[in-house]
């Protein structure tokens, strides 16, 4: 009987969840000896992101020092902004659980604060959350 590629494939991986606006990232840390890899959505950082934003997510690994192992992430909803600080998140919690020596210079850096601010909704009698009509004197 022939194994499947899912068998042959099942390495441990260390797994970070980040959120921020509308954005969830899930990453996999697969630990190796290999030089540093990240992949979002199955593409090249770099293809994914500009390359501001995929500074802002390589932000941890590089003030960690990390230059081996296989980063995927899995980014779904919101903006380009909102998914490279939730990637940074995610990547920055796998870290912490590959090894918790990482929690004081990551919480230096405020790599594992979570930033709640959301959009508010629309309310009604409005032009958008806060901005009322224009009011005309005639």
């Amino acid at each position: 009987m022939a194994t499947s590629t899912k068998e042959v494939q099942n390495i441990a991986y260390i797994y970070g969840l980040g959120r921020r606006k509308r954005s969830v990232a899930r990453s996999k840390y697969y630990p190796t000896e290999e030089e540093l890899t990240v992949l979002v959505n199955k593409k090249p950082i770099k293809t994914y992101f500009s390359d501001f934003y995929a500074e802002t997510i390589l932000a941890a690994l590089n003030k960690m020092g990390v230059s081996k192992g296989r980063f995927e992430l899995f980014i779904n909803g919101g903006g380009t902004s909102g998914q490279a600080e939730a990637g940074r998140l995610a990547i920055a919690k796998s870290l912490l659980k590959a090894d918790e020596g990482y929690r004081i210079l990551l919480r230096m850096h405020g790599y594992l604060t979570t930033d709640i601010r959301k959009v508010l909704p629309k309310r009604a009698g409005l032009r958008k959350n806060r901005k009322p009509e224009q009011w005309s004197k005639r």
